[in-house]
């Protein structure tokens, strides 16, 4: 499968911004964004984020919130934090050079096997493995195999050779472009004599659809409250339906309670007396398995103090663009708030 993968992939790969680069550092950044989340969603995050931060050294100076401020919208924040937290212990640790050992990488923040094994084939040429989902379902089809214990063992085999990282790479193209899901193109793909599945006419059989977490739907009262031309952002508490660093305040709705009520009672304590108005929009935002349907009121506040306070503050329509918040409050925003539109 070596040479076939390698001349296919010198032909059809995609140019890809991180692919463009040998430097470990910004190949790190790509395979973090990349996790959970497709290819044109992080392109420009990328490039913004190398833009501000360049290289190991800004990155670990940079304060969480400013790292947060421009992640903001691409969600899953935990890898944000565990890539600040990373390039943190690479500084100490390393001399604020990544190290190109696998066993190294995996004790930084947030990588795991997979992305150990991308980043030490593609920055550094090491013939370790990778399976992510794309791997996993070529791997799957050639083999007819399922188990994740064989389909390791034959990335493990297959990267053995020149040219590691790109072998990887080929093969995570593969199943992005040819190998997909639902209608593959299998007379394009340049291993179908390899393939076990397509010899058995079946291929979309493989892998074996595995049990997904059911998906909960929920819903949430969320406040905007606007004054002096500034919007009012809360840092949520762990309990909060949202997951941002600053959002919009918003409490979850639990079985018939009355929304507006809801909301004012939240608002209370956190010490602010407000006026719950009218709904003036409804957004629905997917985070992991719950699907929220969002209510939005149109508030005001009549007493209660925001200066000097670490869980609140007024933020400019000019300055939400660095404030880091979540894409609910993003959607919110550009539905309703049209001077605060990103």
């Amino acid at each position: 499968m070596r040479g076939p993968l390698l001349r296919w992939y010198s032909r059809q790969a995609r140019d890809l911004p991180w692919r463009r680069t040998r430097d470990p550092y910004a190949i790190w950044v790509s395979e973090i964004m990349l996790q959970q989340t497709q290819v044109r969603t992080v392109i420009p995050y990328y490039e913004r984020f190398l833009a501000s931060f360049p290289d190991v050294a800004s990155l670990a100076a940079a304060d969480e919130e400013e790292v947060l401020a421009v992640w903001s919208g691409l969600g899953y924040y935990r890898r944000a934090r565990a890539l600040h937290a990373g390039a943190r212990v690479v500084l100490e640790r390393h001399a604020g050079i990544l190290p190109g050992d696998a066993a190294a990488l995996r004790m930084l923040p947030g990588i795991g096997r997979y992305t150990a094994g991308a980043i030490a084939s593609i920055a550094f040429g090491q013939p370790e493995p990778v399976l992510d989902g794309n791997v996993r379902r070529v791997l799957s089809r050639v083999l007819t195999a399922d188990d994740d214990t064989t389909l390791w063992i034959a990335a493990a085999e297959l990267v053995r050779g020149e040219r590691p990282g790109r072998l990887n790479e080929a093969l995570m193209e593969l199943g992005a472009l040819v190998c997909t899901p639902a209608a593959p193109r299998c007379p394009s793909c340049p291993v179908r004599g390899s393939c076990g599945a397509l010899a058995r006419e079946c291929p979309e059989d493989y892998p074996r659809a595995r049990a997904k977490p059911r998906s909960r739907s929920a819903r949430a009262a969320v406040a905007w409250i606007e004054r002096a031309g500034r919007l009012l952002l809360e840092r949520p508490a762990n309990g909060s339906p949202l997951r941002g660093t600053w959002d919009l305040p918003a409490t979850e709705i639990i079985d018939d309670v009355d929304p507006a009520a809801a909301l004012r009672a939240k608002l209370q304590c956190a010490r602010l007396h407000v006026t719950v108005g009218s709904p003036i929009a409804s957004v629905t935002h997917g985070i992991m398995n719950r699907r929220l349907t969002l209510e939005v009121f149109d508030c005001r506040l009549r007493k209660g103090r925001v200066a000097g306070r670490a869980d609140l503050r007024w933020v400019a329509p000019a300055e939400l663009p660095t404030t880091p918040h979540s894409g609910a409050t993003k959607k919110i925003a550009a539905k309703y708030g049209d001077s605060y539109r990103i």
